[in-house]
């Protein structure tokens, strides 16, 4: 009995470290504090600094329309690569929320980007239990591709993973791994100032 328990722990343990693993790192504070643009990293070695604007996209949202990061141009956005079974990404949604329902009205536009491979119907299921009052759209290889070519190849691969970007396209900032609410405020607010 006693080496079906420990069996049972090893494996359990084991599937749990996979899991965490699959997300980025949940104590962001062990790595850099914000990993913003401007934290600690010079600027050759940094990608985001070499891009001028935020690479281009069409993608289908929940209802099937195609919405193109182009069409909130002029807007500040929050935009978050996440998915469901993430549990980093599903503490952040209650923050992007109350951000967009607060500063919404200042310019800000949060869309989810899901990287769910159920697709839509995923993110459908998961929506009935958990509110997300935010344009959510569903990914394809090619957007992944670039954005994920955005970050340091060492923080490539985990999600969620978040840019901010001004009113005229350019990325400002990105984070990698939960961060608490003030972090996306603090991002957000000089740019709505604007």
């Amino acid at each position: 009995m006693k080496k079906i328990t420990s069996l049972v722990t090893v494996l359990f343990t084991l599937t749990f470290i996979l899991f965490l693993g699959a997300c980025a790192d949940a104590q962001p504070e062990k790595k850099q504090a914000s990993n913003s643009i401007s934290a600690n990293m010079p600027v050759a070695e940094n990608p985001v600094k070499a891009v001028k604007h935020a690479p281009e996209f069409s993608l289908k949202d929940m209802d099937g329309n195609q919405v193109k990061l182009s069409d909130y141009k002029g807007k500040v956005v929050i935009l978050d690569f996440w998915a469901t079974w993430c549990p980093p990404c599903v503490k952040e949604i209650p923050h992007f929320n109350d951000l967009a329902k607060k500063y919404g009205k200042d310019g800000l536009v949060v869309l989810g980007v899901s990287v769910d491979r159920g697709g839509i119907d995923a993110v459908k299921k998961f929506k009935k239990k958990t509110s997300i009052d935010y344009t959510v759209v569903f990914s394809d290889a090619s957007t992944q591709s670039n954005y994920q070519a955005l970050l340091p190849k060492d923080m490539r691969g985990g999600i969620p993973y978040t840019f901010v970007i001004d009113r005229t396209g350019k990325v400002t900032d990105y984070y990698v791994g939960y961060r608490p609410m003030e972090v996306f405020v603090n991002a957000i607010t000089p740019l709505l100032g604007s």
